[in-house]
């Protein structure tokens, strides 16, 4: 039975994608009060939840190579083994760059602007939505593959599209802090370097989760 397909594997390669997905989904609230005790120059509240994320990511790290290591040979998966595994890498990849983003926050204290506080907020609010839109998606997909419902489809759709809207709107902001950043008149070049980098970095974090949906999108094709 279709129904039962990933019955006949040891393990449904879902289950660690779902892990895979709680770990984002622990990183977001983490993330974001990493970004709130920086801007408070609380340097030691902000390693602490920036160790955190690291061992959040390093965890991540583990349950990608147990999948990788665990995919069935010679059998037929219900979506192409390469969309599968590109996913995964995506995925991967918002763990990533959240974790990069809080070591290149790291590296040096910059003041952010008081004009552009505001902004700098919300992109951290839109970023820790993205993180946290991930895990409905994937659990909406590992029902989908369990059952082949169409309301379980649907569900994986709407997940997608709540990324794509999240993405659209980190954008957005990120195109704005950019020129802000860009036309600030820093006394320090460096420090315009490092904010307009740090906000590329958040924006990759939200490039790979659409990326991610993308492929989902793919895999639950028909």
């Amino acid at each position: 039975m279709r129904s039962a397909f990933f019955s006949i594997f040891r393990k449904s390669p879902f289950e660690g994608l779902l892990r895979h997905a709680e770990i984002i989904r622990e990183v977001a609230p983490l993330f974001k009060m990493a970004f709130i005790t920086y801007l408070d120059e609380s340097r030691e509240d902000f390693e602490k939840y920036h160790n955190k994320v690291t061992l959040l990511e390093s965890e991540g790290d583990a349950v990608k190579r147990n999948i990788r290591g665990h995919l069935p040979r010679g059998i037929l998966l219900p979506m192409d083994k390469f969309q599968l595994l590109w996913y995964l890498r995506e995925q991967d990849k918002i763990l990533d760059s959240a974790q990069d983003s809080l070591h290149w926050l790291s590296y040096r204290q910059t003041h952010i602007p008081d004009e552009v506080v505001d902004d700098f907020l919300l992109m951290v609010d839109k970023i820790t939505s993205v993180l946290k839109s991930v895990h409905p998606m994937v659990a909406a997909a590992e029902s989908y593959f369990q059952t082949f419902s169409e309301n379980h489809r649907a569900m994986v759709k709407s997940a997608i599209k709540q990324i794509r809207e999240y993405e659209f709107e980190s954008d957005q902001v990120e195109r704005k802090l950019l020129a802000d950043f860009l036309n600030y008149p820093f006394d320090n070049a460096t420090s315009a370097f490092h904010l307009v980098r740090l906000v590329e970095y958040m924006g990759d974090i939200s490039n790979h989760a659409q990326n991610a949906g993308d492929m989902m999108r793919a895999m639950i094709s028909r």
